[in-house]
């Protein structure tokens, strides 16, 4: 590193640098970015690339519970992943990466995820797809705009329930958000006018934050108990009243024929900061041995049993630490991945992909 380089911790009065930056960067209104650097900035979590004095690179993080296979691990999403388009191509990804992974697995964090616009991107520090979902797109025909039902703010905080049951508790890699959690992510989606619409008979059976455009609608949360996306899509469809759609759905909501195709896309990735504390949280099943390797965080490195203590004994199989994390999460089996496993012991290799099916996973949030 450059002598003029400096890699560290944020402090709180690196505040402006962050905001500087993501605004260069990523182009958000100024009361998203006035939300979100009051509410979700955590210092102590981010970091950041100083060149001769000027914050270049940065990258923040902010604390979850996330769950994996009906277990609630330790975890952290990211965001803010950005270089000033004048220090480009320079490595200082990688730095702030390496950084951020380490510091994150000193807080006790497990697992980090992250939505990200280009997904490719991360491959090379060990983060790769844990999770799809679902979009409808496109001009649809919705009917008038009558009983139609608006929350006001004051009352988002009556769809926990829903959100817990449905998404918190069905999906793997989702966040197992508190209910002041879920109301921060409200804040979020007012602070740059998104509405909230629901769907209710007798009880409420599901809601959407939409934001209402000239000539677009786009709804980036939409949950619904089973057997009512249909009818939560046609009220989000109605309030759009002729405009495109653009509807995020968890990946395995089919939908009826009448909105047209729906379209599956990898949206989240994932990466390990604590391979033995994830082993020793899922409390899996299996007398053979894991070799991980990671060049991201050097504690990851070696040969694990599956109660995540290490060993000196022959691994049935060698995998990189973010390949064998979306079998983990559920995301892939291990047969799916298999041209990045290294197999010692043919055995292993099939009682490990058995013990490790596949599962639902899903990412609804970005911040």
């Amino acid at each position: 590193m450059d002598n003029n380089e400096v890699v560290r911790i944020a402090k709180e009065e690196d505040v402006e640098g962050f905001y500087r930056l993501w605004k260069t960067c990523f182009g958000d209104s100024d009361s998203f970015c006035d939300w979100l650097f009051q509410k979700r900035f955590v210092p102590s979590w981010s970091v950041c690339l100083e060149k001769d004095g000027e914050l270049v690179s940065a990258m923040q993080a902010v604390p979850y519970t996330i769950g994996v296979r009906g277990k609630d691990l330790a975890g952290a999403m990211l965001c803010g992943v950005s270089t000033h388009p004048d220090h480009r191509k320079k490595g200082y990804m990688r730095k702030i990466f390496t950084k951020e992974m380490n510091l994150l697995r000193e807080n006790g964090v497990f697992l980090a995820v992250h939505t990200p616009a280009v997904l490719e991107s991360y491959y090379a520090y060990g983060h790769y797809p844990v999770a799809d979902a679902a979009y409808i797109q496109g001009k649809l025909n919705g009917g008038a705009q009558k009983d139609i039902i608006f929350f006001n703010q004051t009352q988002w905080g009556e769809l926990f329930p829903l959100y817990e049951k449905n998404i918190g508790q069905r999906y793997s890699g989702a966040l197992k958000r508190t209910k002041a959690e879920f109301l921060r992510k409200g804040d979020d989606y007012a602070s740059d006018g998104g509405k909230c619409v629901i769907l209710k008979n007798k009880n409420i059976q599901g809601y959407a934050f939409v934001y209402l455009m000239e000539n677009q609608l786009v709804c980036p949360e939409a949950v619904a108990n089973e057997g009512y996306y249909d009818k939560l899509i046609k009220e989000i469809v109605a309030v759009a009243n002729g405009r495109e759609v653009s509807i995020k759905l968890p990946p395995d909501v089919e939908v009826a024929p009448e909105f047209g195709e729906r379209i599956l896309r990898q949206k989240g990735v994932a990466g390990v900061c604590n391979i033995s504390a994830i082993l020793k949280k899922l409390e899996i099943e299996c007398p053979y041995k894991i070799e991980i390797f990671d060049s991201i965080v050097p504690e990851n490195n070696g040969i694990f049993h599956f109660d995540g203590t290490k060993t000196h004994a022959q691994a049935a199989i060698k995998i990189e630490a973010g390949h064998f994390l979306g079998v983990l999460m559920g995301y892939v089996s291990l047969d799916d991945v298999s041209q990045f496993v290294t197999i010692y012991n043919q055995d292993g290799f099939d009682y490990i992909n058995r013990a490790l099916p596949k599962c639902k996973c899903y990412i609804i949030d970005e911040y």
